[in-house]
């Protein structure tokens, strides 16, 4: 894989990580303005967000890591 690939796969990677993350946050905040609760759904957002990020990206970069394996391997 180019360079190039290499670099759009990484930023795409930290676009998805913020995007999961923001929705998080603002599913929380509505679900807070909705319940009338303060801080309690802002917080299960955040944590949501951060879990399906870290997970969407483990599941991209799997991919990523053992075609590096495969590469070396052939060499």
């Amino acid at each position: 894989m180019s360079g190039w690939m290499i670099a759009l796969r990484l930023t795409g990677l930290g676009w998805y990580m913020g995007l999961s993350i923001v929705l998080g946050v603002l599913g929380g905040i509505g679900l807070d303005n909705w319940m009338g609760s303060s801080p309690l759904f802002l917080i299960l957002g955040v944590g949501f967000g951060v879990v399906v990020g870290f997970y969407g990206i483990y599941k991209m970069v799997l991919p990523l890591l053992n075609e590096t394996d495969n590469d070396e391997g052939t060499s």
